[in-house]
């Protein structure tokens, strides 16, 4: 499948072509990054598509209960393999701000992905 390349929280890009695409494992990364920041209920067609991670920013940081909900989250994606385990770890890095690092395969590619931020 291709779709046009969008991170989430920037503009779509141009290329010489017009939009910029994108596909495969970049394409499951970016859906991967857009689920994890939407809002649980602001996706009209899925109520319960996002984890809502802007959300948490300012809270206590609970690593367990991210990491349980993010692993939920990444599981659902139809771009992840979802009979092949997920790992999720949260960190506290100090002065609210949380790095999450998360390792999936890919369902597209049978290959081990990772996936890391920080929020």
């Amino acid at each position: 499948m291709i779709a046009f390349s969008h991170v989430f929280g920037n503009d779509l890009v141009l290329s010489a072509g017009g939009l910029q695409t994108v596909s495969g494992s970049e394409l499951t990364r970016q859906g991967l990054l857009r689920r994890l920041l939407t809002v649980a209920g602001n996706y009209v067609w899925q109520l319960d598509y996002g984890v809502g991670l802007p959300l948490m920013v300012g809270q206590v940081i609970a690593p367990e209960a991210m990491e349980s909900v993010i692993r939920t989250q990444v599981q659902e994606d139809a771009n992840v393999d979802s009979s092949q385990a997920v790992s999720v770890t949260v960190t506290d890095e100090g002065l609210g701000i949380c790095r999450c690092d998360v390792s999936y395969v890919d369902a597209g590619s049978g290959q081990q992905q990772s996936l890391s931020f920080s929020y």
